[in-house]
């Protein structure tokens, strides 16, 4: 009996690829946000730190030069840390977009693989019918050869 053969292989594994390439890349964006976010919490706790230091400081009593330091040390930190969850605004946009590509490639594979399966048991469904049709016939046959035999030999006696 011949192998089953999909004839939309080539586009199934292309499909496979494409997936793997874009779950890859949805990785990688998922990376680089858990990264920003890292760095956003190492902002907000150099700013709490920088700020607790601050207070103390004045309690203990310093400079209007060491407060303007401090206020504009904590304003940079403050700006910085907006910028960076600007970007990580655009990181995140950029991994969800990913995700839907992702998605919808998995959908495409399934749909593929689906069909396949599909295929594959409407082959082997119809093999087992050949088989069936098969043995039918040579029991057929074997019988008319076995009467065949019978009438011959008690033509013969």
């Amino acid at each position: 009996m011949k192998k089953f053969v999909f004839t939309l292989d080539k586009v199934l594994d292309y499909k496979e690829q494409v997936e793997n390439n874009l779950r890859s890349e949805y990785s990688q964006r998922m990376d680089r946000v858990k990264k920003q976010e890292r760095y956003i919490d190492s902002l907000n706790a150099e700013f709490a730190g920088v700020r607790n230091e601050f207070e103390a400081r004045k309690k203990q009593g310093c400079t209007v030069n060491v407060m303007v330091a401090y206020d504009g040390y904590l304003n940079n930190l403050r700006k910085n840390t907006e910028k960076e969850k600007e970007q990580l605004a655009v990181l995140k946009k950029e991994a969800e977009q990913k995700r839907k590509e992702m998605v919808a490639a998995k959908v495409e594979t399934s749909s593929f693989e689906k069909l396949k399966e599909k295929k594959q048991k409407e082959y082997e469904k119809t093999a087992l019918k050949k088989e069936e049709q098969f043995i039918d016939e040579f029991v057929s046959n074997t019988a008319s050869l076995v009467k065949q035999g019978q009438e011959s030999m008690a033509g013969r006696a």
